[in-house]
C-alpha cells in the first residue's frame, strides 16, 4: 500500500509518518501536506491507496480536499483524524470514502489497530477483484469498495455478458444488519435471492463487509414505484418471522452502472431514519429527505436527575432515567437522526464525566472511541440503546482494585468513610485497632498510594462534590456536612485541589 498524510500540525504529521514506517514498514509513505490543496496535489499525482487527513485545516479543509479527490475520479482509503468537537463532519465523510476515523490526541494502539483493519481490507478488495472480467458480483463490488475503474472495455464487456448500458437504470435495495451480519448474512442473501426470483428482474447480491449490510443490485425492471411498493410488502412479511435481530431496510435509484457507488453513499446515512421511523419501514430515497422534522429540545431535566443519581450511586434508579430517557426520544417524534444521536452522546458523556468525579465507574476500562462509534454509527434503535450498555457494565464498581489491602488499613478506610464529616484524626484509628500512629500511617500510604490526610482530604472533597451536583445546599451547609467548620477554608481547599471554586464547579456541571 501506498499512503499520503495531511495534517495541519507538524509535530503530528511528523510523529504519524514515524509511526507508520516503524510499524508499517510495507507501508510506503509517498507524500505529506499541512493543508487540504497541497494534499490534493499529492494525491491527484501519486494515486495513493490510503489518505490519513485531519478535517480543520487552513486554506482547504479534509472534507473539501476529499470532495475534489472524488471528483478527480479517485477514491482512496481513508482515515480521518477528529476532535470530539469536530465528530459531526467525520460521519459526514462518510459518503466522501472514510473508512475510519480517529480521535484526537491520537492513542498509538487504536492508531495502529485501525491501520491494520484497512490493511485487511485493502488485502481483502484484492483477492476479491479478479485480474480478469468474472461475475457481475465481482465487478460490482470492486466499483463499490473503489478497487476497480469503470473503462471502456468493461463497459463493452457489461454490455455483451449482462445487457447492461450507460444508461441503464438500477435499483439498489440495502439490507442493514448490524451485529447480525456475520451470523446471518448467509441466511439473509438466501432469503433476498427467494424473494427477488419471484420477480421479473435481474439482480446482483454483494456484501458490504465493513457496513454490516447485504446490497441487492436489480435492473431490468419495469417500474421503480412497483418494485418500491412490492419491497416494502415483503419488509412486513419478513418482520413476522425475524427473531432477535433487528434489521433496516433501504432503496435508491440510479442511472448507469458508473453511478452504483455514489447511489450506495447516498443511501447509508439516510439508513438512521430507522431510529426514528422503525426498522419496518423502506427508507427510500430521495423521498426520506423531505421528511418534515421537529425541533429536538434536549432533556436537560433527565441529565441532572440522572447526574444526582449517579453521585449517590443508585444503579438501579440510573437506569431507570435511562430508560425515560429512551422514551423522550424513540417514542415516534420526528427528530432529525442525528440531533437525537448527538443528544445520546451528550447524555453518556455527562454521566461518564460525573461518575469519573465521584469514583463511580472504572474510567479506564471506557473505549470513549468505541463508546462514540456504538451511538453514531448506530441505525436501529435497538443499537442506540445498546450504547449504554458498555457505560453501565463499569458503573459501581470499586475505585481501588489493583492490590489486596491489609486487614488494618480496610478498617482504616472504613472509618474514614463513616466518620469523616466527625473530624476524626488518624491517631484515634490507630488507638481503636491498637496500632502505633507512625505504623499506621507508612501502612497506610504504602498500600493506598496516597498518605492519610491526602486520603481523608480527597474523600470529603469527593463527598462535597456529590453534594455540589446532587442537592441545592448552600455552600456553608456543605462545608459543615463534610467536616469543614469554616466555609471560606471548605472553598480554599476545593480551588486548591480541583482548580475551581465549588461555585463555578457546580455551575459548570448543571
Amino acid at each position: 500500500m501506498r499512503a499520503v498524510v495531511v495534517e495541519d500540525e507538524i509535530l503530528i504529521r511528523e510523529g504519524l509518518c514515524k509511526l507508520m514506517r516503524r510499524m508499517f514498514p510495507d507501508i510506503v509513505i509517498d507524500g505529506v501536506a499541512g493543508n487540504g490543496q497541497e494534499g490534493l496535489q499529492h494525491i491527484v499525482e501519486n494515486q495513493p491507496d490510503l489518505v490519513i487527513t485531519d478535517i480543520k485545516m487552513p486554506v482547504m479543509d479534509g472534507l473539501e480536499m476529499l470532495r475534489k479527490v472524488q471528483e478527480a475520479g479517485l477514491f482512496p482509503k481513508v482515515v480521518v483524524l477528529t476532535a470530539y468537537s469536530e465528530f459531526a463532519y467525520a460521519r459526514q465523510a462518510v459518503k466522501l470514502g472514510v473508512c475510519d476515523y480517529i480521535i484526537k490526541p491520537v492513542v498509538v494502539p487504536e492508531f495502529v489497530q485501525t491501520i491494520r483493519k484497512i490493511q485487511n481490507l485493502y488485502e481483502q478488495e484484492q483477492k476479491r477483484t479478479p485480474e480478469t472480467m468474472g461475475s457481475l458480483e465481482h465487478i460490482v463490488t470492486g466499483l463499490l469498495y473503489g478497487v476497480s475503474v469503470l473503462d471502456q472495455k468493461m463497459e463493452g464487456f457489461l454490455d455483451k455478458k449482462y445487457q447492461i448500458r450507460k444508461d441503464t437504470p438500477f435499483i439498489e435495495l440495502l439490507v442493514y444488519m448490524g451485529d447480525c451480519f456475520e451470523a446471518g448474512r448467509e441466511k439473509k442473501r438466501q432469503e433476498m435471492c427467494r424473494i427477488l426470483e419471484q420477480k421479473d428482474v435481474r439482480y446482483c447480491l454483494v456484501d458490504m463487509e465493513y457496513d454490516r449490510a447485504v446490497l441487492a443490485l436489480l435492473y431490468g425492471y419495469s417500474s421503480r414505484q412497483e418494485i418500491e411498493r412490492w419491497y416494502q410488502n415483503q419488509i412486513l412479511f419478513q418482520k413476522r418471522d425475524k427473531q432477535g435481530c433487528h434489521i433496516s431496510y433501504g432503496m435508491v435509484e440510479v442511472t448507469g452502472v458508473r453511478a452504483v457507488r455514489e447511489g450506495y453513499q447516498t443511501l447509508l446515512p439516510y439508513m438512521d431514519w430507522s431510529i426514528v421511523l422503525g426498522d419496518d419501514v423502506l427508507i427510500s430515497y430521495p423521498r426520506i429527505a423531505d421528511v418534515q422534522t421537529e425541533i429536538c429540545i434536549y432533556p436537560v431535566e433527565l441529565e441532572n436527575r440522572i447526574k444526582a443519581a449517579v453521585c449517590t450511586g443508585e444503579i438501579e434508579k440510573i437506569r431507570g432515567i435511562t430508560e425515560q430517557f429512551h422514551a423522550y426520544f424513540l417514542n415516534g417524534r420526528m427528530y432529525v437522526p442525528k440531533e437525537i444521536k448527538e443528544s445520546y452522546v451528550r447524555f453518556q458523556w455527562a454521566v461518564l464525566n460525573i461518575a469519573k468525579e465521584v469514583g463511580g465507574i472504572e474510567y479506564r476500562k471506557i473505549d470513549q472511541k468505541r463508546q462514540l462509534e456504538c451511538i453514531m454509527g448506530a441505525k436501529t434503535e435497538e443499537e442506540l440503546k445498546k450504547s449504554f450498555d458498555g457505560l453501565f457494565s463499569q458503573m459501581g464498581a470499586p475505585g481501588k482494585s489493583a492490590e489486596a489491602v491489609s486487614l488494618a488499613v480496610k478498617k482504616t478506610q472504613g472509618m474514614i468513610h463513616e466518620f469523616y464529616a466527625d473530624g476524626i484524626t488518624l491517631s484515634e484509628i490507630a488507638d481503636r485497632l491498637h496500632l502505633t500512629q507512625e505504623y499506621l500511617g507508612s501502612q497506610f500510604h504504602k498500600e493506598v498510594g496516597e498518605n492519610f490526610s491526602a486520603y481523608i482530604r480527597n474523600y470529603r472533597l469527593s463527598k462535597a462534590k456529590e453534594l455540589l451536583i446532587g442537592t441545592r445546599l448552600k455552600q456553608y451547609e456543605i462545608a459543615e456536612k463534610i467536616g469543614y467548620a469554616d466555609a471560606k477554608y471548605f472553598a480554599r481547599v476545593f480551588k486548591e485541589c480541583v482548580g475551581m471554586s465549588p461555585a463555578e464547579y457546580r455551575k459548570s456541571n448543571r
